[in-house]
C-alpha cells in the first residue's frame, strides 16, 4: 500500500466513521422524548453504533493503513509530505488507535449501553430529588470508568488518561498546579466583593417572565452572535447541550425551570459558543472528518464561556440591548434601570447550581468535581457517600450547603455519560477565554463592537485565529498560535480583577 493509497483509505473510513457519529447524535438528541418503556432499547442502540465505530476505527486495517504512512513519525515530528490536513487526520487516528486498541467491542458496547440508560435514571432521579435511584447505576459507570483507567495506562495519576481523552497533552498535575491558584485568586476576589455585593438586588429577576418572550429575545442575540439558524435549531432539554447531527445540522438546548429569568439566555449563548466553533470548524478544508470539531474541550469552553460572560454579562452588552429586553418585560422590569440590571447579572453570590454560578465562583463547582472524581476513581471515596462529600465540599469551598440532591449531586449530567475527566476543561476554558480576549483586543475595540449590536467582527476574529481551524492543531500548539504563548492564567485574575475590584 503507497502512501496515497493509505491515505485515501483512511478517509474513507474516517468518512464512514464521521456519519455513524452523527447518527448516534440523531438519537441522543432524541433521548429526551423516548418513553420509560423505549429506553432499554435506545441504550441498545446507542450500544451497537459505538461499537461499529470502534470497530471501524480500532481495527487491524487502521493499524496497517497507520503504519504504511508512518503514523508514529507524523505525530511525533510530522510528514513534509503530507498536507497540513492530512498529517492532522493521520495524527488523530494514530492516537485514537493506540488509545482504543486498549479497550475491546464488548467492553465498549457494555459501557455505552450502561451509560445510554443512565441518562433516564439520571433524569428520573434528578426530578424526585432522590439519589437512591441513581447510586447503582453511577456506581456501575465508576467502576467500568476505573477499568477504562487501567486499561488506558498510566505512569503518574490514573485521572491522566481520563483527563487526555478531553484535553490532550495535559496532565492531571498541571491541573492540579492551575487550580491551585486560581483558586486563591477566586478567593481573593470573592473577599474583596463579598460585603458590596451582598447588598445589590437582584430580586427582580425572578418575577415570572413568559417563556415565549424569553425565547424570543435570546433568538435576537443568537442573531447577533451569527448563529446560523439555516444549520442549527434551538430546543429544550433536562440539561442544556450543544449536538451535531450533520455537517450542516448543528444544535443546541436551553431550559427554563431555572429561578431567574437571565439563565435560559446565559444557556443559550453559552451553548450557541459551543454551535459557533462546530459550524465554523466545518469548513471546506475539514467538512465530514474528524477534524471537524474543536481542538479539545478546553478550548470548546473558551468559546462558550467567552461569548456568555465576556460578551453576554459585559456592560457594553446590557447598554446595548437591555431597552430591548425591557419592552419585552414592561411590568417586570419598567422601574429598573439599565445599571441595575447590569449590577444584578453580574452580582457575586455563592450559588448551589453550577451552570447559574457567577463567572468569579464558577471556578470553585469545578474544582469541587475534579477533586471528587479522583477521590472516585481511586476508590478514597465511595459512590454511596458522594452526597455528603458533595455537600461538605460545596460547604468548604464556597460556603453553603445544598438542601436537597437537585441542588448537589444530582445537577449535571455528565456522571450519567461516563465522562470522568470532562469537568476540568470548563475552568480551563474560563482561562482559555481570558488569554484569547486579551490577544483579541489587540486588534480590535471589543466594547465598541459589542456596544454596537453586532458581533461580526468578533465571531470573523475568532473564525480567522481559532475556528477555521477545527481540530488540525493541539490545543496547547493553537493557543499559542493564537497568543503568542502557553496558557497564563493571570490573564483570567487580571479579567476579574479589572471587572470586579478596578471598577469598585
Amino acid at each position: 500500500m503507497n502512501q496515497q493509497e493509505a491515505i485515501r483509505s483512511l478517509e474513507a473510513i474516517d468518512r464512514e466513521y464521521v456519519l455513524l457519529s452523527h447518527i448516534s447524535g440523531v438519537l441522543v438528541w432524541d433521548q429526551e422524548q423516548v418513553p420509560p418503556a423505549g429506553a432499554e432499547e435506545r441504550a441498545t442502540q446507542l450500544g451497537l453504533l459505538d461499537r461499529k465505530m470502534y470497530e471501524l476505527t480500532a481495527s487491524d486495517t487502521v493499524g496497517e493503513i497507520l503504519d504504511a504512512l508512518g503514523a508514529s513519525d507524523v505525530a511525533e515530528a510530522g510528514d513534509p509530505s503530507l498536507d497540513e490536513r492530512t498529517g492532522a487526520l493521520v495524527r488523530h487516528y494514530w492516537e485514537n488507535w493506540n488509545r482504543q486498541r486498549k479497550l475491546d467491542a464488548d467492553f465498549v458496547q457494555q459501557f455505552s449501553e450502561l451509560t445510554g440508560r443512565a441518562h433516564q435514571i439520571w433524569a428520573q432521579a434528578r426530578q424526585d430529588d432522590d439519589f437512591s435511584l441513581y447510586e447503582p447505576t453511577l456506581s456501575e459507570i465508576i467502576e467500568l470508568v476505573r477499568q477504562k483507567a487501567q486499561r488506558f495506562g498510566y505512569t503518574d495519576d490514573p485521572y491522566d488518561p481520563l483527563l487526555n481523552v478531553f484535553e490532550p497533552g495535559t496532565t492531571t498535575a498541571e491541573v492540579s498546579q492551575v487550580f491551585s491558584a486560581m483558586q486563591k485568586d477566586i478567593l481573593e476576589v470573592l473577599e474583596y466583593v463579598r460585603e458590596e455585593h451582598a447588598a445589590i438586588d437582584d430580586s427582580f429577576l425572578s418575577q415570572s417572565f413568559p417563556q415565549d418572550k424569553q425565547a424570543a429575545f435570546a433568538h435576537d442575540i443568537l442573531d447577533a452572535m451569527g448563529y446560523d439558524w439555516n444549520r442549527g435549531v434551538s430546543g429544550i432539554a433536562t440539561h442544556p447541550y450543544s449536538i451535531s447531527l450533520g455537517s450542516d445540522d448543528i444544535r443546541i438546548t436551553t431550559r427554563y425551570t431555572e429561578p431567574q429569568v437571565t439563565s435560559p439566555l446565559f444557556s443559550s449563548i453559552h451553548e450557541a459558543g459551543h454551535a459557533l466553533y462546530e459550524m465554523g470548524a466545518s469548513n471546506a478544508r475539514t467538512r465530514g472528518t474528524s477534524l471537524a470539531n474543536g481542538a479539545s474541550l478546553a478550548f470548546h469552553e473558551s468559546q462558550s464561556r467567552l461569548w456568555e460572560n465576556m460578551v453576554g454579562r459585559s456592560k457594553a452588552f446590557w447598554s446595548r440591548f437591555y431597552p430591548r429586553l425591557q419592552h419585552l418585560f414592561p411590568l417586570q422590569l419598567d422601574k429598573v434601570d439599565t445599571e441595575q440590571f447590569y449590577r444584578a447579572v453580574n452580582r457575586v453570590k455563592p450559588s448551589c447550581i453550577r451552570v447559574d454560578a457567577d463567572e468569579v465562583t464558577y471556578g470553585l463547582h469545578i474544582i469541587l468535581r475534579f477533586n471528587l472524581e479522583r477521590q472516585l476513581l481511586t476508590g478514597q471515596l465511595e459512590v454511596s457517600d458522594l452526597p455528603d462529600a458533595w455537600n461538605t465540599a460545596m460547604e468548604v469551598l464556597l460556603g453553603i450547603r445544598p438542601e436537597s440532591d437537585r441542588t448537589g449531586v444530582l445537577q449535571d449530567i455528565h456522571w450519567s455519560m461516563g465522562e470522568l475527566g470532562y469537568f476540568p476543561t470548563y475552568a480551563l476554558g474560563n482561562l482559555y477565554g481570558a488569554q484569547i480576549l486579551d490577544t483579541m483586543q489587540q486588534d480590535l475595540p471589543v466594547d465598541e463592537v459589542i456596544g454596537s449590536g453586532d458581533f461580526s467582527p468578533i465571531r470573523q476574529w475568532l473564525t480567522d485565529h481559532i475556528l477555521q481551524h477545527g481540530a488540525i492543531y493541539r490545543p496547547k500548539d493553537l493557543l499559542i498560535k493564537v497568543s503568542g504563548h502557553a496558557l497564563d492564567a493571570r490573564h483570567f485574575r487580571d479579567y476579574l480583577q479589572r471587572k470586579y475590584i478596578g471598577e469598585n
